[in-house]
């Protein structure tokens, strides 16, 4: 938004009560034959019905020039503005992957039809999260498991959820004894809609494109265009020798998958210099195991304490844009849990011991979480 005092400058708001009697004023001056200008008059009413026109459009003329500049614009206003350079809003994608199904003892074939639904448990606010099998598939006659490809519900990142959270099925399965989806199991992340300022930083960033050969903020900028990725990192110091250039792509899910490297490097390869030789590569995913022990007031009742701090950590590690996602610090922990349960005294952090600090080309995600509730 442009500061106030600069509009003020441009395009000033006239005071209602200032602009009315300068109006009076000049009527006067000019020997205007209606001399009746208080209020309740019918002529009164007409002009403070003109001011408050004139008022108006003052205002919507600030909102226009505010919406004119780049750095300003807001909404549909910066999509507008964004298309001049040749930059679309990122839309929203479903999530892929596969669902594992398992038995203990090998047994008759079992089928699995197009449509069938995977999910996952409910949360703490009752909410679950479903996927659709997008093919028929059959578990073989004496096979011990079978993968299921699958496809969210709905576009959005909280779909990537972490191994081992899709263990339900809607439809009872004869014969299976487990459902999971494993470390691996992602073909293709689900992203939310752009985020606005995400958009209005890749427009800014265009100037870089402009380069006669590519430099990083172009890789940067060019690669960061791609649905389904949240960052990247271009290592233009030659990492693996002269002339190497490794691109390190952060997803909405945190690893990327190998699809969505494909795209990335697709893009590169189109502003490629002669001799650039490129490397893109996802980041390194770091698992972080929590152990905390929540203490609460003496008198205060512990029901869903455990499962509301399990909520807030979960949430808290959650891959988004404005998380540092190479580093976790226990004060941020503290906040969290302070300001989301009403009963919190304090806390022990038996792990992470300390804060973590780790390179550009990791991400921390959660790990195992192990929360207990005590008095104090």
């Amino acid at each position: 938004m442009i500061d106030e005092q600069i509009l003020d400058e441009i395009l000033p708001v006239p005071d209602r009560e200032e602009l009315k009697n300068s109006i009076v004023q000049e009527l006067k001056d000019e020997g205007f034959r209606i001399s009746n200008f208080n209020s309740g008059g019918i002529f009164y009413t007409l002009l403070m019905i003109v001011i408050q026109i004139r008022i108006e459009l003052v205002k919507l003329l600030r909102k226009v020039l505010n919406n004119v500049f780049l750095s300003h614009a807001e909404d549909v206003w910066l999509e507008l503005k964004a298309a001049d350079f040749s930059k679309k809003r990122k839309q929203p994608t479903k999530t892929k992957g596969y669902v594992t199904l398992e038995r203990d003892a090998p047994g008759d074939a079992v089928k699995i039809a197009k449509g069938d639904i995977f999910k996952t448990e409910q949360d703490i606010n009752g909410e679950e999260l479903r996927f659709l099998a997008v093919e028929d598939t059959v578990l073989q006659k004496d096979s011990l498991s079978q993968k299921v490809l699958v496809l969210a519900e709905k576009e959005g990142a909280k779909y990537n959820v972490p191994p081992g959270q899709i263990n339900k099925s809607l439809t009872h399965i004869e014969g299976i004894d487990r459902i999971f989806n494993d470390s691996d199991w992602l073909v293709q992340e689900g992203s939310d809609l752009e985020d606005i300022e995400s958009l209005r930083d890749r427009t800014l960033n265009s100037w870089a494109e402009l380069s006669t050969m590519p430099i990083a903020d172009k890789y940067k900028n060019v690669c960061e265009g791609v649905e389904g990725v949240l960052f990247v990192k271009v290592d233009d110091m030659h990492p693996r020798g002269q002339g190497t250039i490794d691109i390190i792509v952060t997803s909405t899910a945190g690893a990327a998958t190998q699809d969505l490297l494909d795209k990335v490097e697709a893009q590169a390869v189109t502003i490629k210099g002669p001799y650039d030789n490129l490397l893109v590569k996802s980041s390194e995913i770091v698992e972080q195991d929590f152990d905390i022990v929540i203490y609460i007031a003496e008198d205060a009742s512990d029901e869903g304490v455990k499962e509301k701090g399990e909520a807030i950590i979960t949430d808290l590690m959650k891959i988004r844009k404005d998380r540092e996602l190479n580093r976790l610090y226990l004060d941020d922990i503290r906040y969290a849990l302070k300001s989301g349960i009403q009963v919190y005294k304090k806390s022990d952090i038996i792990s992470p011991a300390d804060d973590v600090i780790l390179s550009n080309d990791k991400v921390i995600m959660l790990g195992l979480l192990n929360i207990t509730v005590e008095r104090v």
